[in-house]
């Protein structure tokens, strides 16, 4: 028999990997179609709900009340290659792995309403932060996680004044600001096996191998403020910030051993409780969006966005467990919060997109861009949970615009990425020489979105954010 506490410290670190699920390692962006069909450069232009999301400030410029109802389909796909010393050894057992199919859907709701001229109002839900992965439950990676889930739930109310229009000067430009809140509510799910060996190791048993199921949910509120401003019919900017968010975590973990020697063991030492309160607090990061628009080129528009998220809160997880104080066969030794901190140390991540939109007649848009999001992860404690790394975007849209009734966005984004993991998170138990899951990871992700948009004002739907030349009749082409 081994000494007890590295158990504990061993459990804990598994337990306390689960971090980029819960700190939403993947941030969504695309959370409107037309947004999604041009890398996301939608921060300077005002013709979409989806403003909501994307900079509140620019509803002003949506007439009467305008609703946009949508979804986008995501099909992550992740690919392990094993590589690294120990790999390379006679007999070692690393062997690839590829993510199970599993689809996301993170749905978008954006009402505006313009209650007098120079005063609108908006209230949005969308899910900012999520995504996961689904390991198969014996693949190299299985101590740090073989599957992890997180779900967030925003709703956001928004004030947004038009100050151009109060100062009369709104026939040539266009001014006004945004501020907001909102409430969130998240999920997450994290199953791990847990590495026994240092308690315990028989060649006549089974593997030393537990399993953890965990499971929490959080509530959390923040603000948001923006600004929109605009020479019309030539160029518009646009500025969005959304602050942190503390995510109380509270949950379960539950623990399953086979019925061996060592299990046995380890639930009448108080080492293994059947289930256990959990609770840890996260800070989903401070974001921020800037962008500028051309519109001076007849039936085009032009648009660079930037986004630049403050992942420096992510600086470490902290879990703790009630099964100290529990009575068996809940109960756990001390050993196991004294182990649960765990490291990240992330990093600022920038996403750089530019986007074009074409429109061959007024009410038929073509539109395309490209994007580049630098990985806020640090080598040192990368993992497989939630891989990323430098990412490119290219993505295509369509849209369609029935003046007086409603509009139809479709966006798609291929988006690229991998990484390399060379560090010791994981199990470096030698039975399990194949723990650390060293190696390449390569995510291939695509992206489908629809956006419905519907107008409750007299002159139908908001104009596109287009120079088009009048004809004759003084009709737009």
């Amino acid at each position: 028999m081994r000494s007890l506490p590295i158990l504990g410290a061993a459990a804990l670190t598994v337990l306390a990997a689960s971090g980029p699920a819960h700190a939403g390692g993947f941030m969504i962006y695309e959370h409107g179609s037309a947004a999604t069909g041009m890398a996301d450069a939608r921060t300077a232009l005002w013709d979409d709900a989806s403003s909501m999301f994307y900079n509140p400030s620019a509803i002003t410029e949506l007439d009467g009340f305008q609703l946009a109802l949508g979804d986008s389909l995501i099909f992550p796909g992740i690919t392990y290659t094993p590589g690294g010393d120990y790999c390379s050894t006679a007999g070692n057992t690393c062997r690839g792995a590829e993510t199970e199919f599993h689809l996301f859907y993170p749905a978008h709701i954006y009402f505006t309403a313009e209650t007098v001229s120079w005063l609108h109002v908006g209230i949005g839900y969308n899910n900012p932060f999520g995504l996961g992965t689904y390991w198969p439950d014996d693949w190299d990676g299985r101590f740090t996680a073989y599957q992890t889930y997180i779900e967030t739930h925003f709703v956001q109310p928004v004030f947004a004044f038009d100050v151009a229009e109060l100062v009369g000067m709104d026939d040539n430009y266009a001014f006004s600001v945004a501020v907001g809140a909102y409430y969130v509510y998240g999920k997450a799910v994290i199953n791990s096996k847990l590495d026994a060996s240092a308690l315990y190791f028989d060649p006549a048993e089974p593997e030393p191998v537990a399993d953890m199921q965990m499971e929490g949910d959080a509530h959390g509120g923040g603000f948001n403020f923006s600004l929109f401003a605009a020479v019309k019919d030539w160029i518009s900017f646009g500025a969005s910030v959304r602050s942190n968010v503390t995510m109380d975590f509270e949950g379960t973990a539950k623990f399953s051993a086979p019925e061996s020697t060592w299990g046995t063991m380890m639930r009448a030492l108080g080492m293994l409780p059947e289930s256990t309160p959990g609770s840890t607090s996260i800070e989903l990061p401070w974001n921020m969006n800037f962008g500028i628009a051309f519109h001076g080129v007849p039936k085009f528009t032009f648009a660079f966005d930037a986004y630049v998220t403050l992942w420096q809160s992510y600086d470490q997880l902290q879990v703790h467990f009630d099964c100290e104080s529990s009575d068996p066969p809940n109960n756990c030794g001390g050993d196991l919060n004294a182990a649960a901190i765990y490291p990240k140390k992330w990093n600022t991540g920038v996403q750089l997109a530019f986007g074009v939109e074409y429109r061959p007649i007024r009410d038929l848009a073509v539109r395309m861009g490209y994007g580049y999001v630098t990985d806020p992860t640090n080598p040192e404690y990368y993992d497989g949970m939630l891989p990323d790394g430098n990412r490119h975007l290219v993505t295509f849209g369509l849209g369609y615009r029935a003046p007086e009734l409603f509009k139809v966005d479709l966006g798609y984004m291929l988006a690229l990425w991998g990484n390399t993991k060379d560090n010791d998170v994981g199990t470096t138990a030698a039975v399990f020489d194949n723990g650390l899951a060293n190696g390449e990871y390569e995510t291939i992700s695509h992206i489908l979105a629809l956006t419905l948009g519907f107008s409750f004002d007299v002159d139908g739907m908001t104009p596109p954010p287009t120079l088009d030349p009048p004809e004759a009749d003084g009709q737009l082409i």
